[in-house]
């Protein structure tokens, strides 16, 4: 199956899953810990992509009444992980992880209530 063949409602749960994931890897840690585990930045890294491949994927009409959620930037961090790999900073991956993304777990939610079309 082809990935753009999946429904948008399955690409708002890899979401969800890929911010609790992040949310996981870093409980416990403070910035300069999560700098001397390169494997615990790669698997953020990993789900940031996921989240941001997901988004890509939400009908634009249903992205539209979320305004609050910051598509581009979901999008555009998914862009530079992959296109950037030898280049991602560590301080930005922390801000987004431990602050920019908690507040929008509940508007994200809400998009499962959404009429399937």
């Amino acid at each position: 199956m082809s990935s753009t063949a999946k429904p948008w409602k399955l690409r708002i749960r890899h979401m969800l899953e890929a911010i609790a994931s992040c949310q996981s890897y870093v409980q416990g840690l403070n910035q300069e810990e999560l700098a001397i585990k390169p494997q615990t930045l790669h698997a953020i890294a990993w789900n940031l992509t996921i989240l941001g491949e997901a988004a890509r994927h939400v009908p634009e009409e249903v992205a539209q009444r979320y305004p609050e959620i910051p598509w581009p930037q979901l999008r555009g961090m998914r862009n530079h992980i992959v296109h950037g790999y030898d280049q991602i900073d560590l301080e930005i991956v922390w801000n987004v992880v431990t602050v920019e993304l908690r507040p929008l777990v509940a508007s994200i939610e809400r998009m499962l209530q959404e009429p399937d079309y």
